[in-house]
């Protein structure tokens, strides 16, 4: 007999209650899942079936024991794992683990976003119905310590176009009170336009020996030339790229260049001159750019004589973009690549509104959050850089 619809009952469930009946099923789809698997790895583990006789047999099951796993539909309790008399380890998981790695990759991907320990903790109680505590937080986040210290001694590449330098602070607990503590860090693009960070290290950005560490560890992970250093006008770094990599090229950053000119003029004629100073780095060749350099001193050398002279000071360093490609020249004549990875890092270690409590774990999270950073490559790098401008000027 076909129902009607007098025959059929309608039963209404909340979406919270749908939700709740749905990762159920999904925890115990799960659940039977990992049994099935762990049940077929200790049968090849013990290489043979249960109750086989057989002469290739290489272990004995020894019973089981419960645990509890977390997981992104929720706890998963009393999981039967199985041991024997050798010592099963299964492959699915660590033997402490008490969660999938999925979900520790979520934590620590929020504790990073700047959210804190106890907001990590209520979030994956949400999602899962299990709330961490903040040390397991703490803890999660701390397991990339290892990976750190992989990365710190990878190999580079032989060669790198352009490398970006520069520094910036942070605040550390010293002796319970909070202080600034520099970093030091470059970031290289190669001949395919791929940018990665090369580098980072505690270090004084006023102290060349600090600066010369920095770029003898590029030198002892492989790098041997690079084309074009972009960096502002601290002298102690600039001697430590004329020691370490006396060949390469320097492009003075001309956003910081402006600023030191802009200076040395008065408040209400900045606006004037900025456009006519900055006309001079946006030109479509050298040879214009030197042309508009000349005007602007010209005209401003008897009204702003200490502004022109701090112009003149670092001439062919401001121009040396323009020997280079000219789809590469916003990219390569101030030093926004690196400052803005800066102020990504700030941008998300402030949200935890207290300074770190040690250099070891700002230089983690330095890290942490450089990983999760999709670097854009810049258009493809020519095969044969100019030589004749590069290595003849």
């Amino acid at each position: 007999m076909t129902p009607t619809t007098d025959d059929t009952q309608t039963v209404e469930v909340s979406q919270e209650e749908f939700r709740s009946m749905l990762y159920e099923r999904m925890r115990l789809a799960i659940q039977v899942t990992l049994t099935s698997i762990l049940d077929e790895e200790v049968e090849a583990f013990v290489n043979a079936e249960r109750y086989q006789r057989t002469s290739e047999r290489r272990d004995y099951r020894n019973g089981s024991y419960t645990r509890d796993l977390g997981t992104n539909v929720g706890q998963i309790e009393d999981l039967e794992i199985p041991r024997t008399r050798k010592g099963f380890k299964t492959q699915l998981f660590e033997r402490y683990q008490r969660r999938q790695a999925e979900l520790d990759d979520a934590i620590c991907a929020m504790f990073v976003k700047g959210a804190s320990t106890a907001q990590v903790g209520e979030v994956i109680e949400a999602l899962v119905g299990v709330k961490p505590s903040s040390s397991t937080v703490s803890r999660v986040f701390h397991t990339l310590d290892e990976e750190f210290s992989t990365w710190k001694t990878r190999k580079l590449q032989g060669h790198y176009v352009y490398v970006f330098a520069d520094g910036t602070y942070f605040s550390v607990i010293y002796d319970d009170e909070g202080c600034k503590m520099p970093i030091l860090a470059v970031t290289g693009i190669d001949s395919e336009g791929r940018r990665e960070v090369l580098s980072f290290r505690i270090g004084d950005r006023e102290n060349q020996s600090a600066w010369e560490d920095v770029m003898e560890d590029l030198k002892s992970r492989g790098v041997e030339q690079i084309d074009l250093w972009i960096s502002d006008g601290n002298q102690a770094m600039l001697n430590a790229i004329q020691a370490k990599f006396s060949t390469s090229k320097r492009q003075r950053c001309i956003k910081h260049k402006m600023e030191n000119v802009l200076g040395y003029i008065p408040k209400k004629q900045v606006d004037l001159v900025e456009p006519e100073l900055k006309a001079i780095f946006y030109q479509d060749n050298l040879e214009k750019a030197e042309q508009v350099w000349a005007a602007f001193c010209e005209k401003y050398q008897s009204i702003y004589p200490t502004a022109i002279d701090c112009l003149n000071r670092d001439k062919s360093a401001c121009l040396t973009f323009y020997a280079f490609p000219q789809a590469h020249q916003r990219f390569i004549r101030t030093t926004n690549i690196i400052e803005r990875l800066f102020q990504e890092v700030k941008k998300r270690s402030h949200k935890m509104s207290a300074a770190f409590r040690n250099e070891d774990s700002c230089m983690l999270m330095f890290y942490a959050i450089i990983r999760s950073l999709k670097l854009r490559r810049i258009p493809k790098i020519y095969p044969d850089p100019t030589p004749e401008l590069l290595h003849n000027s």
